[in-house]
């Protein structure tokens, strides 16, 4: 994650095609036009907690091009020179690399110094802000690209405390490997007292149009026009992830003005996402409608006022390339279960052997005992007779 923004691209031919005065399908340079969807809102209010004050996580979890990043960037952007925060990625290959940036994006020059010494200075850095009433921001984006040698410094800095609080907070940033990561030896122990888990989910159908549509106004509206039932196509074909939907998008626009079309139809949006080998995404049937809040999950340990409470995780759309997976996943699980089946019966019906044997002996044995008790019978009653 970069502080600098990325040198424009060359502006493609359709924008004067379309009348359109910047290139609307871009990555974001001005975080005012980041789309003002309801979940990003409630994710800067997260943000802007762990910024006011100290010991509190925030993990935010979303697929690759959800805009995690972008999202990250535009908050960090708004933030006053007053604010202390560093930002680490997987350029920092080692300790001393992790020390050395986090150090001199906070304002320190000429880092330089062992281990053991670098983290005797962030420590008392860490407290001297914490004692002035100052938070400490640190922000690790990609986490599942960050080598596990410098994840392990961030136990480190969490446990510089004052006044039995960590003297920093924390947001970890990464893909669906997130959660492996945190599992992990490393980051197992991060215990916040504040600790808020959020997912970013993909758009739904409405939410895919309102972004095609914000996009196409921050760059002048133009006169741009989807037929009816392609943007539900667009939305069918990137599950409502915002990185394929630009992708999409842009090159619909290409197409379209390459055919001197004034309109995208359906069948263009189906050309297009082949070209691209974009596969459609598969919805599971009767699936509960997704509200803005379904998103958040806070952990028992932050301090609210509302009690804590698990809500569902998002609802994710499967490719067909995913269903086919968890089908073979599904017959094997079938052939393991047939097999143990099969197990278990073969083991029934020997033990049934075994106990039908006993009972045969156990039948036999009476059927002895009976002979011998009749046999003692006549013995007693000729003793009796000889008795006379």
């Amino acid at each position: 994650m970069a502080r600098t923004q990325e040198s424009p691209a060359p502006k493609p031919d359709y924008l004067d095609y379309f009348g359109l005065t910047d290139q609307p399908f871009a990555r974001l340079g001005d975080p005012a036009c980041i789309f003002p969807a309801e979940q990003y809102g409630l994710l800067m209010s997260h943000l802007a907690s762990a910024t006011a004050e100290t010991d509190c996580l925030v993990v935010l979890q979303g697929n690759d091009g959800s805009g995690k990043t972008t999202l990250l960037n535009a908050y960090l952007s708004e933030l006053g020179d007053e604010t202390f925060f560093a930002t680490i990625d997987n350029n920092c290959r080692t300790a001393n690399d992790f020390y050395g940036t986090f150090l001199t994006q906070l304002g320190f020059k000429d880092i330089t110094g062992t281990l053991k010494e670098l983290r005797r200075i962030t420590e008392r850095f860490l407290q001297h802000q914490a004692s002035r009433g100052n938070t400490v921001l640190l922000v690790i984006d990609n986490v599942q690209t960050v080598r596990a040698v410098v994840l392990e410094q961030l136990r480190h800095v969490a446990e510089v405390t004052y006044r039995g609080r960590r003297a920093l907070s924390a947001v970890i940033a990464g893909n669906s490997d997130l959660t492996r990561v945190l599992e992990s030896p490393a980051m197992s122990q991060l215990n916040f007292r504040s600790h808020v888990d959020f997912h970013i989910r993909m758009f739904d159908e409405r939410e895919t149009a309102e972004y095609v549509c914000h996009r196409l106004a921050q760059a002048g509206v133009g006169n741009v026009q989807f037929d009816a039932g392609a943007l539900d196509l667009v939305h069918r074909f990137t599950g409502g992830c915002p990185a394929p939907v630009n992708e999409l998008c842009h090159a619909l626009l290409m197409a379209a003005c390459d055919e001197d079309s004034p309109s995208i139809s359906e069948h263009m949006v189906r050309t297009v996402a082949s070209n691209l080998d974009l596969l459609p995404h598969v919805v599971p049937p009767h699936r509960r409608r997704r509200r803005s809040s379904d998103n958040e999950r806070i952990s028992p340990r932050a301090t609210s006022s509302r009690p804590a409470r698990d809500i569902p995780a998002p609802e994710k759309d499967y490719t067909i390339a995913e269903l086919k997976e968890a089908l073979d996943e599904l017959r094997a699980a079938l052939r393991r279960s047939e097999s143990d089946r099969k197990a278990m019966v073969a083991k029934l019906k020997k033990e049934q052997r075994a106990l039908n044997r006993a009972l045969a002996d156990v039948n036999k044995g009476k059927a002895e005992y009976a002979k011998l008790e009749e046999t003692c019978n006549a013995l007693q009653a000729s003793i009796t007779e000889l008795e006379r």
